[in-house]
């Protein structure tokens, strides 16, 4: 195999690395929460119709690993109340964490690759050192921060360590620390809550399209059924 065809497979592989630790696998009744900003979130349900050993896979952002990401329960409830536990703000330590994230997706899932197709290797080496390095700084920031996430420090420790040595996971560390966070949310209070316009027109699709498979999950309990089919009749109205 020639060292361009090397390169190329190693490229390649850096990018699904990340691709993959991004992606998340959601059971029932699970959804990914992402900060977009004060007052504002998405909610992602994944692919509803495909589910591999019985979980949704879900992939977010992949541009944006420095939004904090929460994977929450949630529970079909009538009326506009938010329902949810807890949403943490983003303040400044956070921010920093999130622009680490952001800057190692740049350098290694994004420059480092780009110069091994290039052929331009000893840039490569120095992307790899700079990736090492911005990938210690977040980590020793998770570290020392760990009780904000609900962490003791040494599990902080051992998920700091899995992130600098499998360098492409580095950019999904702070969306692992918020994933130790356990959310539960009333639907469809909580993705209507959002005060973006466009994050409320996407979920009510996506959560219409998801109670139409809940329909059938849900056959066995009428009480379920009614709950179901009340919301389903409330977004064919407003359509």
């Amino acid at each position: 195999m020639t060292n361009d065809r090397l390169e190329l497979l190693l490229a390649i592989g850096i990018v699904l690395v990340y691709l993959l630790d991004s992606m998340r696998l959601l059971g029932h009744r699970e959804v990914l929460v992402e900060r977009l900003a004060p007052c504002r979130w998405q909610l992602s349900f994944g692919l509803v119709r495909i589910e591999l050993l019985g979980r949704r896979p879900a992939l977010p952002n992949p541009l944006r690993p420095d939004r904090m990401l929460w994977l929450a329960h949630w529970r079909l409830a009538e009326g506009a109340g938010a329902g949810v536990t807890a949403m943490p703000a983003a303040d400044g330590w956070t921010r920093a964490m999130g622009g680490l994230c952001l800057a190692l997706l740049f350098v290694v899932v994004v420059l480092a690759p780009a110069m091994l197709l290039l052929g331009e290797n000893l840039y490569f080496a120095m992307a790899i050192g700079l990736g090492y390095l911005l990938a210690l700084s977040d980590a020793s920031l998770f570290v020392l921060r760990a009780a904000d996430f609900g962490l003791k420090r040494r599990t902080a420790f051992g998920m700091s360590v899995i992130s600098v040595l499998c360098l492409p996971c580095a950019p999904n560390l702070m969306r692992a620390a918020c994933g130790s966070r356990a959310m539960e949310v009333e639907l469809p209070g909580f993705g209507e809550g959002s005060a973006g316009e466009r994050e409320r027109k996407r979920f009510a699709g996506r959560f219409s399209s998801l109670l139409r498979h809940e329909s059938w999950l849900s056959s066995g309990d009428p009480g379920q059924q009614a709950a179901i089919k009340n919301a389903l009749r409330r977004y064919e109205v407003d359509s």
